[in-house]
């Protein structure tokens, strides 16, 4: 049976990616709040501002561009077409650990399944975020692609979530402060001595810190590594890179690891006006798949800390 495997806009994966992987090329929006301005639709090729233009926006601002997810007739300006062309979908959202997303979809799927009770439409709450989430999308289309069935599928996306990682830093402490993420006080001295925090995901669905690195020639040694000793069968593997204006550092860490390694394909993503109120300027994270997430994070924080005394 024929279906779609659709994402919405905190997927960070563009019009180009969509057309290369087989994503439906039409995106559910979610909704950003600027103060002093109209609330517009999230565009994952930034045509409401600039990247640059955008970015600047939300640093003046942190804290204080909202964002929210796709309304009613944003989920069917996308999904109805499908289902009149008589296809199913699969859709994936941003984690439920970080926002009410995938909630809310299950709510309008089951309202517009009404008029539709032939169709289904699955939610898969990736427990990701960022391109992490799109990077599980692209899994799909090639499951689809082999001639995976629809609820085979579904299964095998809800099971493999867990094994999707992330590497890397966030080097600007200061907006993670105005933003609520940290304490003020761990932002200042995390600045002056030029800390970065390195994270991975947990299994409900967050974003948490492994710990500190301090300096850029360390930090990204370790991510590199990270992501050599967590990765499995890398060969086989798309990795993502994705960032938020650091795109000298993206193109850094994809060189080294194309020397270091030979993964299927490396690319490199823009985080989106979704995420992007939400993290800010100075991401770079590494998406790949590894073994599940330990419950604790006790493997996860093994191999950091055994890298980091390296």
């Amino acid at each position: 049976m024929a279906y779609e495997i659709v994402i919405e806009s905190t997927c960070d994966l563009n019009k180009e990616h969509r057309a290369k992987f087989g994503i439906y090329p039409e995106v559910i929006r979610g909704f950003v709040y600027v103060p002093g301005k109209e609330e517009f639709f999230a565009d994952p090729e930034f045509g409401n501002y600039s990247k640059e233009e955008f970015f600047k926006i939300v640093k003046s601002k942190a804290g204080k561009v909202h964002t929210a997810f796709a309304p009613y007739q944003e989920f069917v300006r996308v999904i109805e077409p499908i289902l009149k062309e008589g296809k199913d979908a699969i859709i994936f959202t941003i984690s439920t650990g970080i926002s009410g997303t995938y909630n809310g979809f299950l709510n309008w799927a089951s309202v517009l399944l009404e008029d539709y009770p032939e169709r289904k439409i699955e939610i898969i709450d990736t427990l990701k975020y960022s391109s992490a989430s799109g990077l599980l999308a692209i899994y799909a289309v090639e499951n689809r692609n082999k001639g995976m069935s629809f609820e085979d599928n579904v299964k095998w996306c809800n099971e493999n979530r867990f094994r999707l990682h992330e590497a890397g830093p966030m080097d600007d402490l200061s907006f993670l402060a105005k933003n609520g993420r940290i304490s003020a006080g761990k932002a200042f001295f995390g600045g002056l001595a030029g800390v970065q925090p390195f994270a991975d995901f947990t299994r409900d669905g967050k974003n948490a810190p492994l710990g500190t690195l301090k300096g850029d020639a360390k930090t990204n040694e370790v991510s590199l590594q990270y992501v050599l000793k967590m990765a499995k069968n890398i060969e086989d593997q798309i990795i993502i890179v994705a960032h938020s204006m650091r795109e000298k550092r993206a193109e850094l860490f994809k060189e080294q690891l194309l020397k270091a390694a030979k993964p299927r394909e490396v690319i490199i993503t823009h985080v989106g006006e979704s995420c992007g109120p939400n993290m800010g300027p100075g991401l770079c994270a590494y998406f790949f798949m590894g073994e599940p997430i330990t419950d604790s994070r006790e493997n996860e924080l093994k191999v950091f800390s055994e890298l980091k005394g390296k």
